[in-house]
């Protein structure tokens, strides 16, 4: 009996298998993947998240800075959670105009370094409402794989693979500059040490010229004290 019964299950398993095969060929539209990237699904409408929903993020996907903007506060990076946000700064030389951002706000400070690791990123969004200038947001991009400063001339695979090739740099100021810059900052604060060290010493030898004077007159009374 038991033989004849599973028997009956190979052909009733077999048929049910049978049907969802045959509904590739009747409706494949229904079934096959999408092909992405050439397809996508469209971003949910529905709104996430806390804050004004006319004005929050879609979905909360990939972090964008425009550095045009950044003032360098730190502000951002202070708030980030997970410390996935790294920003270096040089102050700009007396003088010197290095632009004005969209609120109209005078930079101070030039911006040499401001990176966001993506890998690290969690996704709270915390680190866009502190900004003044409101320079970073959240976009809907979920796309990883590629990005305007990412190289392009490697496989989608290898790119996943690569940490760094979700390490994003948003600071466009030439490596020459900023090493020009910090040269010249370390040459003032040397002049600066250098400037105080003498007038140290000049200090000490005024005083030491000072102590053999005093010592000619032992006896001599101080004002006041005849």
């Amino acid at each position: 009996m038991g033989y004849f019964k599973n028997i009956a299950d190979s052909v009733s398993t077999l048929i049910t298998g049978m049907k969802v095969t045959m509904g590739y060929f009747v409706r494949p539209r229904e079934h096959v993947t999408l092909q992405y990237p050439d397809e996508q699904w469209p971003n949910p409408k529905r709104k996430i998240g806390v804050g004004e929903l006319d004005s929050y993020n879609v979905i909360r996907s990939k972090l964008h800075v425009d550095i045009d903007d950044c003032i360098g506060c730190k502000k951002c990076e202070r708030a980030c959670p997970v410390d996935c946000i790294t920003i270096d700064t040089l102050k700009a030389d007396k003088g010197e105009d290095i632009g004005t951002t969209k609120n109209g706000t005078q930079k101070r400070l030039l911006v040499t370094r401001f990176t966001i690791d993506m890998t690290e990123c969690m996704y709270c969004d915390l680190c866009t409402f502190p900004c003044p200038e409101d320079c970073i947001y959240m976009t809907p991009d979920y796309r990883f794989e590629r990005g305007d400063n990412q190289k392009t001339e490697i496989s989608t695979v290898d790119r996943w693979r690569n940490r760094q090739n979700l390490i994003y740099e948003y600071a466009t100021v030439p490596p020459e500059e900023v090493e020009r810059r910090k040269e010249a900052i370390e040459a003032e604060q040397a002049a600066k040490l250098a400037a105080a060290e003498k007038a140290k010493a000049a200090a000490e030898k005024k005083a030491a010229e000072a102590k053999p004077a005093e010592k000619e007159n032992p006896d001599k009374p101080e004002p006041g004290e005849e």
